[in-house]
């Protein structure tokens, strides 16, 4: 596939829309929950992941919300992402329900999505998760100072749902070099707000994601004083790639992590992956 990136030069007025689109999620979130609380199925798509009504009618409602609030800015999802897409220098790239197994089991893990990508950066993201309708923005009062934890035992953030064998190897490298740690388990684009909200130091992802599933999140943990690196290159992650899989990557709480982690981290990656 030739990778096509169409001029689009407005920038929007995130402050300002701040309220319809925390309004358009809070919708999403409250569709979802409406299907949750009941009887569901699901089937699997080609890639072989879930899909249920859930994921198909939160995707209407942010599709057909972002067109309405931004008429004139792309919107690029999940659920009707085509391999032949030319990208927008500005647009809006949602999933509208990250988490599906976790839905599926009923464990409250699974989030709702709104990034928007400027010249091939996240620079703003919202997740919502839907269970008790928590937001995380990339806009607020935070101080990045309040997530700046230096003591204890390094906490590592992993998946509940796709475990792999590098990262039962990343842990025993850990082991190996005495560092001290614990284990947080949750599951979508969660992991990264555990890092926001310093219930986690480190997260850790060497199996495939998809650009939406962590580009809303990418956004919120930069503005929490984290950020998230490529374990092929180290260096910061970038979107409207022709792939649209991301590659391994390591995610920071903050940069007191990252500068006391991401030597052993890039030596792991090194030598393993």
């Amino acid at each position: 596939m030739i990778l096509i990136i169409k001029k689009n030069t407005q920038m929007l007025d995130f402050e300002k829309l701040l309220p319809d689109l925390k309004k358009l999620s809070s919708d999403a979130s409250a569709a979802i929950m409406t299907i949750y609380d009941s009887e569901f199925s699901f089937e699997n798509k080609a890639d072989g992941s879930p899909l249920t009504l859930a994921d198909e009618t939160s995707n209407n409602i942010l599709t057909e919300g972002l067109k309405r609030i931004t008429p004139d800015i792309q919107v690029i999802s999940e659920e009707t992402f085509k391999s032949n897409i030319i990208y927008e220098d500005n647009y809006w790239l949602i999933d509208p329900l990250d988490g599906t197994k976790e839905f599926i089991n009923r464990n409250g893990d699974f989030s709702v999505n709104i990034s928007f990508i400027s010249k091939r950066q996240s620079i703003f993201g919202i997740v919502q998760r839907p269970i008790d309708k928590k937001i995380w923005t990339s806009l607020g009062n935070f101080s990045p100072e309040k997530n700046d934890k230096t003591t204890g035992p390094l906490r590592i953030v992993m998946s509940r749902s796709h475990k792999r064998e590098e990262d039962t190897k990343f842990l025993q490298f850990l082991e190996d070099h005495q560092i001290d740690f614990e284990l947080v388990e949750k599951g979508s684009s969660l992991k990264i707000c555990a890092l926001c909200d310093g219930e986690a130091d480190i997260y850790p992802r060497f199996g495939p994601t998809s650009e939406w599933d962590i580009a809303a999140a990418d956004a919120v943990l930069s503005f929490y004083g984290g950020s998230i690196f490529s374990l092929e290159n180290f260096e910061r992650l970038n979107y409207s790639k022709k792939n649209i899989l991301n590659p391994p990557f390591i995610a920071y709480s903050n940069e007191t992590i990252r500068q006391a982690y991401s030597q052993k981290v890039e030596e792991y990656a090194k030598k393993l992956l």
